[in-house]
């Protein structure tokens, strides 16, 4: 391929060797979720290949991902630009996306593949159908599901009923879609994981590089401030301005930060403004490393509308970071505990559970230590067990 799909790493055209293909629509999906997977097939003597679109739709920076590449390489696996798009609404870039890896899998055998994300997994599915590849597809979160909008059901389900037929194994993250996918859908096989896995770090509290005056500084916020935290893309699905409507009835001294980047960050600052809360809200952008912010605030809040089973939170239990989450499906796989969950749609509901939580500092510690615990259950170890049998399936 002149490839547009164009290959990065060691020479591609290496004869003899088993190769895998690992897509995706964009390269934030590569980076927060598979780069253990990837480097679990190089342990079983895979040649891997990346395909995804490095140059835009991902959740992550720029300098992100020109990192992600030079560790591609330095792992000695071939990338490739794929220009697949996020979303459905982009016809002529999924025609010019199936068209792309229709060529590359024609210039390079592969054994399998294994794809992420709607868009890129259905693309990825159909060439590997009509090439006659094996193909294993990771649902992060199926789009239909207890709950969802009846558009979600309209377009996404039947799309996702008819590939499953060619699909050699479903993998979900969360219970609530792997029952749904062995009473509704007919992959060859289907497989549950515990997420995509908290790595050992997140459960030892490191060394914090700055106090919580400090932090609060850096997030122009009072010194004393009592921080709420969400981390996640700024888009409508991650709810966040229900968390900043909250803000003016909270106590004065609560203030809520934001960790991600996304097409919403003006909205929600305008909101933000319009409240009168905007001296309250710090919208940091893209953090690539969670763990010194999860050490300054007072209790991680992730209002999402909807969730796969969510990495960040994982993750913030894990620290020992008391927990505040929307009663959706992969939340309260999560977070068992009744008082830690709230109605997404329901300001009051928030309102609540935040002023529960944050009014009693026992309520709050017995949170953090049953969110820990619970956390356990979802180590990395736990997830590549479960990959490593499903590779070796293949």
């Amino acid at each position: 391929m002149k490839q547009k799909i164009k290959a990065k790493g060691k020479d591609h055209r290496v004869q003899g060797c088993r190769r895998v293909l690992v897509a995706a629509s964009v390269a934030s999906m590569i980076d927060q979720f598979n780069l253990p997977n990837i480097r679990l097939l190089q342990e079983l003597e895979y040649e891997v290949h990346v395909a995804c679109n490095f140059a835009e739709g991902s959740t992550c920076g720029r300098k992100r991902v020109q990192k992600l590449q030079g560790l591609l390489v330095r792992m000695g696996v071939v990338w490739h630009q794929w220009d697949c798009p996020r979303g459905l609404d982009a016809p002529l870039k999924c025609l010019k996306a199936y068209g792309q890896l229709w060529k590359l899998t024609g210039c390079c055998h592969f054994a399998w593949m294994h794809c992420h994300s709607p868009v890129g997994g259905a693309l990825a599915r159909i060439v590997a159908h009509q090439r006659g590849i094996p193909a294993v597809y990771t649902a992060h979160g199926f789009h239909f599901y207890r709950g969802a909008p009846l558009k979600n059901w309209l377009l996404y389900y039947p799309v996702e009923k008819l590939l499953a037929y060619w699909t050699d194994v479903l993998v979900t993250v969360n219970q609530e879609d792997f029952w749904f996918a062995k009473r509704n859908l007919r992959a060859k096989r289907i497989r549950w994981i515990p997420g995509v896995g908290i790595a050992s770090a997140w459960f030892s509290k490191g060394q914090a590089r700055m106090t919580k005056e400090e932090f609060c500084s850096k997030c122009c916020l009072p010194a004393d401030a009592r921080i709420l935290l969400s981390a996640g893309e700024l888009s409508s699905r991650k709810n966040h301005r229900l968390v900043i409507e909250a803000l003016p009835y909270l106590a004065q001294d609560v203030c809520y930060v934001i960790c991600g980047r996304g097409r919403l960050r003006g909205t929600l600052l305008a909101l933000a403004k319009e409240l009168g809360v905007a001296e309250r809200v710090c919208l940091t952008g893209y953090v690539e490393d969670l763990r010194e912010v999860y050490q300054h605030v007072d209790l991680f809040v992730l209002p999402s509308l909807q969730e796969g089973l969510p990495i960040a939170l994982a993750q913030a239990m894990a620290s020992g970071l008391a927990c505040l989450v929307s009663d959706i499906r992969g939340n309260r796989e999560l977070v068992r505990q009744q008082d830690g969950r709230f109605v997404p749609d329901s300001l009051e509901s928030f309102l609540s559970r935040a002023a529960a939580l944050l009014g009693d500092q026992k309520l709050l510690e017995q949170n953090a230590a049953q969110g820990r615990r619970q956390a356990e259950a979802y180590r990395l170890q736990k997830s590549l067990a479960r990959m490593r049998r499903i590779y070796e399936e293949m």
